[in-house]
């Protein structure tokens, strides 16, 4: 029995050690106020910190939707040094510039049109600065910069919208002490804007600075500390059919074609329908170059095709085919933004084409397209071959007596 229990208290005590080490060895997030530090003043905090970036996507109709294809990388420099810092208790210090030998990992800040956002919640990705291997040789506060750079390097062409006073630049400050002949890191606090004197016993200045947890938004802080943003809206096609019940389950088929050249980068869009008896699911949705992307969906009497995620500032144009061998239809479509103008189809004969487009920038609304086809009534043919032999005859009647009162009154002279 003391060999079982000396056994179990082996186990704890190398488990708790496994623990201690593993609180140290792994990355600490900073809070949502920039700041991460220890329950009491001068406490480790571990050698790495883990800070955040965030893309808001946006729909119309606040459907889920599917991400962009981005990624961030980040780059750590030395900061400046000689900028004040004043704490809440009056305390003062002038930072240090950062040492070298600091390593950023953000591999996994990476969005691609796999994954799903949800409208209005900032989607968000984690990316670790590691101090290990930093050789400080004095306590102090050591400033870093840190930079990201974008893939691909305009974010509008994967459909990202970025405020036109973006700064893709944060600070990080490490707080150092000397702790038994050594150095540890006991704090670190994260910003956005670099200020000679961050001051927080006035509180302006603190404020001032933009505390934040990383390349997020940052609340009250102004555009130029606003994230990322992924508006999107929903383009919905639908059909009516007039004076046809013979054909009133017939699915029409509608082309449809996606117009952005700005974008470049693949995009997955997703659709839905109302009724599977009165439309089809579209085709050709998978990750594809957006500009000239083209899907075709079967839509009958009273069905609908709704287009979801299709990215702000894209121009969606849709016609219709007739596939009816034995009717013609007036066919038009007034609700769109660019309406398609009356014309009569036949069998195999394609509309006019109607488009809509939501402006960039802007969650816009969901749009509409709905065509009208109205059977083409035909004039009885047989009408026009009964009366022409009366026709035939009136024309001769006229033309006699044209020329006989021409004759007589020459025959008078």
């Amino acid at each position: 029995m003391k060999r079982v229990l000396r056994k179990v208290a082996s186990i704890f005590v190398a488990t708790a050690m496994v623990a201690a080490m593993g609180v140290s060895a792994f990355a600490d997030t900073i809070g949502d106020d920039g700041i991460k530090e220890g329950s009491n003043l001068g406490d480790p905090v571990g050698t790495s910190i883990t800070l955040y970036k965030g893309i808001t996507p946006y729909n119309s109709d606040n459907l889920t939707i599917q991400a962009p294809n981005i990624s961030y990388s980040y780059s750590i420099a030395a900061g400046d040094a000689n900028k004040q810092i004043t704490d809440d208790q009056g305390v003062s210090v002038k930072t240090k510039a950062g040492v070298t030998g600091a390593t950023v990992d953000s591999s996994a800040v990476v969005w691609t049109d796999a994954d799903t956002m949800t409208p209005g919640t900032e989607s968000t990705r984690e990316f670790t600065i590691d101090f290990s291997g930093v050789s400080f040789t004095a306590a102090g506060v050591y400033r870093y910069v840190i930079t990201e750079t974008a893939n691909p390097s305009d974010p509008a062409a994967a459909g990202v919208t970025r405020v036109s006073s973006y700064v893709a630049t944060r600070y990080l400050d490490v707080y150092v002490k000397e702790d038994s002949g050594s150095f540890i890191i006991y704090g670190y606090v994260c910003f956005a804007k670099q200020i000679d004197h961050i001051d927080d016993t006035s509180g302006s200045a603190g404020t001032d600075a933009v505390k934040t947890k990383g390349f997020v938004d940052a609340s009250g802080s102004g555009t130029a500390y606003t994230g990322d943003a992924y508006y999107t809206y929903n383009a919905t096609v639908g059909k009516t059919l007039v004076n046809d019940t013979e054909h009133i389950t017939n699915k029409f088929p509608f082309t449809v074609t996606f117009r952005n050249d700005t974008i470049t980068q693949n995009i997955k869009l997703t659709s839905d329908i109302a009724d599977s008896s009165k439309a089809e699911l579209p085709t050709a949705l998978a990750s594809d170059t957006l500009d000239g992307l083209t899907s075709t969906a079967n839509i009958a009497d009273g069905g609908t095709v709704k287009y979801i995620g299709i990215p702000c500032g894209t121009t969606v144009e849709v016609y219709e085919t007739n596939n009816v061998s034995t009717a013609a239809y007036t066919s038009k479509c007034e609700n769109a933004d660019t309406a398609a103008a009356e014309k009569v189809i036949s069998d195999g004969e394609d509309s006019n084409t109607a488009s809509v487009k939501c402006n960039a920038n802007a969650e816009g609304t969901t749009k509409t397209v709905t065509f009208t086809n109205t059977l083409a009534l035909i004039s009885p043919t047989g009408v026009a071959m009964a009366i022409l032999p009366f026709v035939i005859l009136l024309g001769f009647g006229i033309c006699f007596m044209v020329v006989s009162t021409t004759k007589r009154r020459e025959e008078q002279a």
